[in-house]
């Protein structure tokens, strides 16, 4: 080869695909050492704040458990009634059924007026016994239809007396002392709607499947049918005792309650200013510490209740936050044991892990 025809094969070797020139990261220096820790800085992060949310400490037990009701199975309900009551007005209802609604609404009547006689109420009562075993002759879904019907009626009659503030005749032969049941437990509130006569309208706390389940055990009640397939399905007394737990009854509410019309709620102690100190001040706190106390003592009542109906509830997580809020910090701190006792692996294992921290703590401080 000549020189000349060395030179020229020279000039036109590429160059090595590992040039320096070309490597990548060539002229990144220091810095390719730092890549790709992303990831790993985001793993550790992860990992870090499990750690952390896995060790219990102690969180004031505020949180009740609420029994959760199942929207599909209570639409299925809401459905099955709303079929029924559409039935009855249908095809109309036998004489021995209608009979029995008669004497229904006429015990409501009786039992709706606050000077009836013990003689009255059990007079209409029973009416509404005897007319039972006739009606029932004609089938459980006969009388079935019955219910779904006053039912419907009694929802409307509620939506109505929101609506005007007025309690109609028809609301107290279907609901009885309904209102002053309302009254009595501080399950009414203001509304927005204005009824006749320019005063603001009320608007009653439970939701239309809340109302149901009420209705359907004080109509069992009083007509005495408990069995199936009369009783509530589970998950309506789901329902109604989430709202029981989370609206308790206005145990002397005279303070803090609804006041019926003409209801006198003050008190000589309440007498002076707001706000200044003196006996209107311990009075009014005392009066808040009871109506407290009593509303725990309430929960604690329906806790047992509703764990009787529905095993599944978290009974003792339920009264361990509500003997906290008692005071009785030796037996929540039992209660919380005895739940994770049960349940060492649970949904509210961590929870309840931290309720007895506080509980175990406040127990402590009390015995210092």
């Amino acid at each position: 080869m000549s020189r000349a025809e060395s030179v020229a094969v020279k000039r036109g070797k590429p160059r090595s695909a590992w040039s320096t020139r070309d490597a990548p990261g060539a002229h990144r220096g220091w810095k390719r050492h730092f890549e790709g820790w992303e990831p790993g800085l985001v793993a550790v992060f992860i990992a870090a704040s499990a750690a952390i949310l896995a060790v219990p400490r102690p969180v004031e037990p505020a949180d009740l458990p609420l029994p959760l009701a199942d929207a599909r199975a209570l639409a299925r309900t809401r459905d099955a009634d709303a079929a029924r009551a559409r039935e009855a007005e249908r095809v109309g209802l036998d004489a021995e059924v209608r009979e029995l609604g008669s004497a229904f609404r006429a015990f409501g009547v009786v039992d709706a007026d606050a000077d009836h006689t013990e003689a009255e109420l059990l007079t209409a009562r029973k009416r509404v016994l005897e007319a039972v075993g006739p009606a029932l002759g004609q089938g459980d879904e006969a009388v079935l239809r019955l219910r779904a019907y006053q039912l419907s009626s009694f929802l409307r009659e509620v939506r109505r007396f929101e609506a005007t503030g007025e309690e109609t005749d028809e609301l107290r032969e279907l609901g009885g002392n309904f209102v002053g049941l309302l009254r009595r437990n501080v399950w009414l509130e203001e509304g927005k709607a204005k009824r006749r006569g320019g005063g603001a309208a009320r608007r009653v706390s439970m939701d239309a499947t809340v109302l149901g389940v009420l209705f359907k055990k004080r109509w069992s009640a009083v007509v005495g049918i408990q069995r199936a397939p009369f009783g509530p399905a589970l998950d309506e007394e789901r329902a109604l005792f989430s709202f029981l737990l989370s609206h308790p009854r206005g145990v002397g509410a005279g303070a803090k309650g609804f006041a019926a019309p003409g209801e006198v709620t003050a008190s000589p102690l309440d007498e002076g200013p707001v706000g200044a100190p003196g006996p209107r001040s311990r009075a009014a706190a005392f009066r808040e510490a009871e109506a407290r106390r009593a509303e725990e003592q309430y929960r604690l009542k329906k806790i047992d209740e509703l764990a009787a109906l529905d095993p599944a509830y978290p009974k003792h997580l339920a009264r361990g936050v509500s003997l906290y809020r008692l005071g009785k910090f030796v037996q929540s701190a039992e209660a919380f044991r005895s739940h994770l006792d049960e349940h060492p692996d649970g949904a509210h294992a961590l929870r309840a892990q931290n309720y007895l921290r506080a509980a175990l703590g406040r127990a402590r401080d009390e015995q210092l």
